[in-house]
Parts: structure tokens; C-alpha cells; sequence
């Protein structure tokens, strides 16, 4: 497999302060092709029928849902559409467990599973378009284009009135 050519270039302007040279930056030339990240497989409907808790591991950076039966762990907030209905409708009931100073980190999975639930993004009812979507909103309002609107319309108004 061919590795893509860098090409080292000088910073003059920024210099670094331990020894007092100009910052080397690598570039590497943009790629050709772009990989697809599988999502994780659609569990059984009611995976979590014997759900106990589900927590944020600190350490690791996960969330780990315990069972009796079973412990899963996720990495990705987007892991957690592997899910079906029933089982995201449990997890949305019952609240993560956390330490408070990672109360932020775990409210972002919380606010995965909120979304997962206003876009019916669950296993078996999501599409292609609707799960890469998903991503970069996850735990955040997705704003709807009329609100954006009215929001630059009063803006408008706004700085008519300062001008005036």
C-alpha cells in the first residue's frame, strides 16, 4: 500500500521558543476516497427487558448499561441506535449515573437518547440519511430553518432601528 507524499514547509513567522527555529508544518495532499464507519448491529427487540442502571465510566469514556443477564458498553453516543423502540423508551425513563464532576459528559448521552427518540432513529425505523444526520447534533437542539429565519428577520429589524 502506497502512503500519500508530505511536504514540510517553514513557519516564519512562528518561532519555537525552546530553540528558537521556525515551526516545521507537514501537509499531506487531500485523499481520495473516504471510508464509510459501519454502525453496530440492530440488538434483539427488548435486549434490556432485565435493565438494572446504566452509568458513565469515567475512566474509559463509556456508557455501560448493566443488565442481569448482560453488561454493554459504548464508546460513540451514536452506538446507542442499535437499540430498538422499547429498549430506548427504558433507557429514556430511567437517569445515567454519574460522578458530578462528569455530569456534562453524561448528559450528552442522555441527550442521544432524546434524539434518537424525536427522530424515531431506532433500529429498524431509521434510514441511511437520517443516521449520518445524527452525528453532529447529538446532544443539541437541531435548529429548524424557520426559527433561523425569524431569528435573522428580527436581527434585520434590530439593526434598522440602531441606524435610525
Amino acid at each position: 500500500m502506497k502512503l500519500a507524499e508530505s511536504t514540510i514547509e517553514e513557519d516564519a513567522e512562528v518561532l519555537d521558543p525552546a530553540i528558537g527555529k521556525p515551526y516545521k508544518i507537514v501537509k499531506w495532499p487531500a485523499t481520495k476516497q473516504t471510508i464509510t464507519v459501519p454502525l453496530l448491529k440492530e440488538l434483539l427487540v427488548n435486549t434490556l427487558k432485565s435493565f438494572q442502571f446504566w452509568m458513565y465510566d469515567p475512566i474509559s469514556g463509556q456508557a455501560v448499561i448493566v443488565c442481569d443477564d448482560a453488561e454493554y458498553r459504548f464508546i460513540d453516543t451514536r452506538d446507542l441506535i442499535c437499540f430498538g423502540e422499547n429498549d430506548i423508551n427504558l433507557l429514556a425513563k430511567s437517569q445515567i449515573q454519574s460522578d458530578p464532576q462528569y455530569e456534562v459528559c453524561a448528559k450528552s448521552w442522555t441527550g442521544a437518547v432524546a434524539q434518537i427518540m424525536n427522530f424515531k432513529l431506532w433500529s429498524g425505523q431509521r434510514t441511511r440519511v437520517e443516521t449520518q444526520l445524527f452525528g453532529p447534533y447529538v446532544g443539541r437542539n437541531i435548529p429548524i430553518l424557520s426559527e433561523l429565519q425569524k431569528k435573522k428577520k428580527e436581527q434585520a429589524r434590530k439593526q434598522k432601528r440602531k441606524e435610525q
